[in-house]
């Protein structure tokens, strides 16, 4: 980034890390989802982020902030944009902090990251982005399996529809978050195991916003940065012109297009989240062998990302369960997504990218019997001529 591009540094919310998480309550109902930790006003520790509270089981008000700090990278006032948008997305972060003489200066925000980089994106349309047929839920299910849901399919929001497939809303786990770190005074411990139950049995409806912005398939990408910039949920739900959600497009899904380093042939690989240095190279192997396998169907370049969440507490036979999403977006303009969970990384990973090369393989059979279904009309008609 040059000393023009300078000028997207932004400023931050910071809080003292002996600070009550009930003192940051109200920061958080500010629209802001990152605060900077400090200790003695100048030491730099971490962040506290609303993502992060959230994914807690037992949060109190009275938690002090140093006990739920998000170690996070930092980047220099002249980094490049791939490399701000690697630091961003290797820790599933809106920000990330600008330093400058070993002192933080700013933040970075990724929505600004973003209309900075606008020509990356060129003329592509949300079409060859968005991630299809999103997973969604009615107004009615409960909060406790809404939660569910998106631990299960390692998704962080999700479009919420009516009896006939509406579109009438977007729900997060952050959204629960001002319920989790209220309190009353004189409140007991009885009052807190009430109150979460209460939580638990909430239904998305009550907690959902309402008012969701949305975009079309054929829209430009570069359109979309301004709506993203509104959207509380970093998010838009691609609609169809009956208001029935087809797709999703995140600020995560631009950012990787963004974090590709300039001039790269072929495919850039990038593995996020928790994967042992020791297993790295055979991860990527395996994304590997899928790319070249349908390097004529889906394209000769483009990215492949592979996002992997280890679960400790969950284990089996000694593996532990891991959730991966795999992301493959190619110069064809095609964009493969595919989520699954497993014990163990590799068979976790092998899940997901099978998903991908039955949606490979399914897709070129269509276009194979399209094809035979035109020869077939062809020569009907030539004979019907004789």
């Amino acid at each position: 980034m040059s000393d023009e591009d300078s000028s997207i540094i932004t400023e931050y919310v910071s809080v003292d890390c002996n600070e009550p998480l009930s003192k940051v309550a109200s920061m958080f109902k500010e629209k802001t989802r990152e605060i900077l930790v400090f200790e003695d006003k100048d030491v730099f520790l971490g962040y506290l982020t609303k993502r992060h509270v959230t994914h807690q089981s037992k949060v109190l008000p009275e938690t002090k902030v140093s006990t739920l700090i998000k170690l996070v990278p930092t980047v220099k006032k002249d980094s490049p944009p791939d490399v701000i948008a690697r630091a961003i997305l290797s820790e599933k972060i809106f920000s990330v902090p600008v330093v400058d003489d070993g002192k933080i200066i700013g933040v970075i925000r990724d929505i600004d990251l973003l209309r900075d980089s606008e020509n990356v994106f060129g003329s592509k349309k949300v079409k060859e982005a968005m991630t299809q047929n999103p997973i969604v839920v009615t107004s009615d299910v409960s909060v406790a399996k809404f939660i569910a849901i998106c631990r299960t399919n390692n998704i962080s929001r999700t479009p919420v529809v009516n009896e006939s497939n509406e579109l009438v809303g977007i729900m997060s786990p952050h959204d629960t978050t001002d319920l989790i770190l209220s309190s009353s005074p004189g409140q007991t411990k009885g009052d807190r195991k009430e109150k979460q139950i209460d939580l638990l049995s909430t239904t998305v409806g009550k907690l959902m916003t309402q008012e969701v912005v949305t975009c079309t398939e054929n829209e430009f990408l570069v359109e979309t940065l301004v709506k993203l910039d509104k959207a509380d949920h970093k998010a838009l739900i691609v609609v169809d012109e009956d208001n029935h959600p087809i797709g999703i497009i995140t600020t995560t899904d631009l950012l990787e297009a963004v974090s590709m380093p300039p001039e790269t042939e072929g495919y850039y690989f990038r593995v996020l989240g928790d994967v042992d240095d020791a297993d790295m190279e055979s991860v990527i192997e395996m994304g590997v062998e899928v790319v070249k396998k349908y390097a004529d169907i889906i394209g000769t370049s483009g990215q492949l990302y592979i996002h992997a969440k280890a679960i400790p507490k969950r284990k089996f036979r000694g593996d532990i369960l891991y959730q991966v999403r795999v992301r493959i977006s190619t110069n064809k303009g095609k964009t493969y997504v595919s989520r699954s969970d497993g014990y163990g990384v590799f068979g976790a990973l092998a899940v997901a990218l099978d998903r991908i090369e039955r949606e490979i393989v399914s897709e070129r059979e269509l276009e194979i019997q399209s094809q035979q279904t035109g020869s077939e009309r062809y020569i009907l008609e030539e004979i019907e001529e004789l």
